[in-house]
């Protein structure tokens, strides 16, 4: 059911999408890829501020740790996408400062390769 959220999402079918992946938060109230998917219908839509007010309500539900990770990066994402910058670097950093030492999981990577720093902290180890 989720990739089919997903090929919605990807499609910019917010209506399908919407009614996919609301079910799904349903059945995962605690898990990121319902709201991700719905940002993505919204974004895919050309409509940034609405994903990012979807990223940002689901944000207090979220428990800390790989799901709070990924719906903080795709959030840093979606406010670059309506054109606050300063907002989306700042959400990058604190999510990268606020994360336990050591972790790494797609939405740290995400939120390095946002920033252009190497995608895990054991590649930043060995770099010169």
């Amino acid at each position: 059911m989720t990739q089919v959220g997903f090929i919605a999402a990807g499609q910019a079918d917010v209506i399908r999408a919407e009614r996919i992946f609301g079910a799904l938060a349903r059945l995962r109230p605690a898990r990121a890829f319902a709201p991700v998917g719905r940002a993505m219908a919204l974004l895919n839509a050309g409509r940034a501020p609405e994903a990012v007010q979807a990223l940002q309500q689901a944000r207090p539900g979220m428990q800390a740790g790989e799901d709070a990770d990924t719906l903080a990066a795709f959030l840093a994402l979606a406010l670059q996408l309506d054109g606050r910058s300063s907002e989306s670097r700042r959400t990058l950093h604190f999510l990268l400062e606020t994360a336990a030492p050591g972790a790494d999981n797609d939405g740290l990577r995400l939120a390095r390769r946002m920033l252009g720093e190497p995608s895990s902290p054991s590649t930043a180890l060995a770099q010169p």
